[in-house]
């Protein structure tokens, strides 16, 4: 019996150029965070987080802080006005990097640990205007404050 396989020569030489490329394309217009985890000790109320804008466009980026139990998925977050962000929403240029403020407004003393995640995103651009499939990527940053 003749086994007929999937991938043929060419096939093969379009699969791998664009495996050798995809991380190029999907890199061309990022954001990066630094750094990937906060962590706020002893009555400690603030703490900064670097974005930093790559490509060759200008970078729109969304900036939130939001609930969330360690002991649960990072997905599952709620709303909350404990930690505020300065500034939410910025526009970076190429290469530029931005320091973003956050600060617990919470009045109460943190008793163990408390804790959000920074959400920062960077908002599709001109650069995905007209296609069909608008790509925004979401950096989830945990941030935990402790007594």
């Amino acid at each position: 019996m003749k086994r007929t396989h999937l991938f043929t020569g060419a096939r093969r030489a379009v699969l791998a150029t664009a495996l050798i490329l995809s991380p190029v394309l999907a890199q061309a217009e990022s954001i990066a965070v630094s750094p990937t985890r906060l962590m706020v000790p002893n009555k400690g109320q603030q703490t900064t987080l670097t974005v930093t804008a790559g490509g060759r466009e200008t970078s729109v980026v969304q900036l939130r802080v939001v609930a969330w139990n360690p002991r649960h998925d990072p997905d599952r977050v709620k709303p909350t006005r404990d930690v505020v962000i300065s500034p939410p929403l910025a526009k970076l240029r190429p290469r530029q990097e931005l320091t973003v403020r956050l600060v617990r407004t919470k009045r109460r003393a943190v008793r163990g640990q408390e804790c959000y995640r920074v959400l920062v995103d960077r908002l599709p651009g001109k650069e995905q205007s007209g296609k069909a499939v608008k790509l925004q990527v979401r950096h989830s940053v945990p941030l935990c404050f402790s007594s």
